[in-house]
């Protein structure tokens, strides 16, 4: 069985292929270069946009409707974890997005912490865009930062 496996992955270098589960074990002392990030696209049901950690860390969002909660999950619960999310504003009409109704895996509704506890506003530009980064700490409330009206 070693054999085999030894020709499958090299501890001394090569190339892997394909696609590799971790099993959500820790990896330590690793260096990454050139990696990307999947991006999955959003949308919003009855105004919740629902957000599931376990497909990815970024996703895309292109406003249909006012969104009033957003409901993460598998949000781990010890440690650091991220959700960068691109929302594009509606091309004819603008959309709102709400950040008081948050759930993170199946609590109570928060709101995101933001600097000054200032909150956020969706830029009302049709077509543009705001980048919005949830930042995680032990599954607790999200902070939130933004970057707003790209175009």
């Amino acid at each position: 069985i070693k054999a085999y496996a030894d020709t499958k992955l090299s501890l001394a270098g090569g190339t892997m292929t394909g696609a590799i589960n971790a099993g959500n074990q820790e990896i330590s002392a690793a260096v990454l270069k050139d990696y990307a990030e999947t991006d999955v696209v959003l949308s919003s049901s009855s105004g919740v946009v629902a957000i599931d950690l376990a497909n990815s860390n970024t996703g895309t969002l292109t406003l249909t409707e006012n969104v009033t909660g957003i409901n993460f999950t598998n949000v781990p619960t010890n440690g650091v974890s991220s959700f960068t999310v691109k929302i594009k504003q509606h091309a004819s009409s603008a959309k709102t997005v709400a950040i008081n109704a948050i759930t993170v895996n199946g609590g109570s509704n928060v709101t995101a912490k933001t600097a000054s506890a200032a909150g956020f506003t969706m830029t009302t530009t049709t077509n543009a865009e705001d980048l919005l980064f949830f930042l995680f700490f032990d599954q607790s409330t999200p902070y939130l930062t933004a970057t707003q009206a790209m175009s």
